[in-house]
């Protein structure tokens, strides 16, 4: 009878934490910009990125030294930019690396509006629901273990420690997206898939990149993505050599929009 108590409380403790990290399935999606899209995807960073990237299109910004961006002179970050393009593009009026950048105050402020928003729309799931999920987790492992330890220390403590680590592994690392998030991804993928041998327009690389990350940016802006570092050294290695030799017609860092 305890035992069977536990089990219940695992069972209820993982379907209450899944559905406060999930819900709600269906969100506010309309007048979405690229940058909100990729902060569906992978949070701030990735909308970041995916601002950088926009500006970079533009020839707003250019790659200095050592990868670091700055924005070029006499030029304006365009009209109807999100407030994470606006910000970066400030603080990029020194030269700067996009990880310095990141954690500037003006972009840092801006991409928790754009963590916020997502929150508020349904698409992703904001950080008190986080935090809930995850205390109604460890409060129901804990129930569990305790009442394990009350039947029978020797054989109930291994199953409950096991389902212990599988309800945390399951709540932790599932994506912060809601089912509402997934949706939207994957309907605007099936919309929008990379390109194949058709080159994407200037206007379609942000929402791209959005979308797809990694992959996009190997293939639609390789050159910039490895120069700035928005891929890993790993990533950046493998991409240089695969594109080695391929003609793109303008070098990605002169901010040509036929990438």
């Amino acid at each position: 009878m305890v035992g069977s108590i536990g089990v219940v409380c695992v069972v209820v403790g993982l379907v209450g934490a899944g559905l406060l990290r999930w819900l709600p399935p269906r969100g506010r999606a309309g007048g979405l910009t690229a940058v909100d899209v990729a902060g569906v995807r992978g949070g701030s960073k990735a909308a970041l990125t995916v601002a950088v990237v926009e500006l970079h299109l533009a020839e707003a910004i250019e790659v200095g030294r050592s990868g670091r961006l700055r924005r070029v002179v006499h030029t304006t970050p365009g009209r109807n930019v999100t407030v994470l393009n606006r910000a970066a593009w400030t603080v990029l009026g020194r030269e700067i690396s996009l990880a310095d950048a990141a954690v500037a105050p003006a972009v840092w402020r801006a991409r928790e509006e754009v963590r916020a928003e997502l929150a508020e729309r349904g698409l992703r799931c904001g950080r008190a629901r986080l935090a809930a999920a995850g205390l109604l987790a460890l409060a129901t492992g804990s129930t569990a273990v305790a009442v394990a330890v009350q039947e029978s220390p020797w054989a109930g403590l291994p199953l409950a420690v096991l389902s212990l680590a599988v309800l945390s592994l399951a709540v932790l690392s599932a994506p912060v997206r809601t089912l509402a998030g997934h949706r939207l991804l994957r309907e605007m993928r099936r919309l929008h898939p990379l390109p194949g041998d058709t080159p994407a327009g200037p206007e379609e690389i942000g929402l791209l990149v959005a979308l797809h990350g990694r992959r996009a940016l190997r293939l639609l802006v390789p050159e910039f993505a490895v120069c700035a570092g928005l891929l890993g050294d790993r990533a950046a290695r493998e991409t240089v050599a695969r594109t080695e030799g391929n003609s793109y017609g303008h070098s990605a860092l002169s901010g040509d929009g036929s990438l």
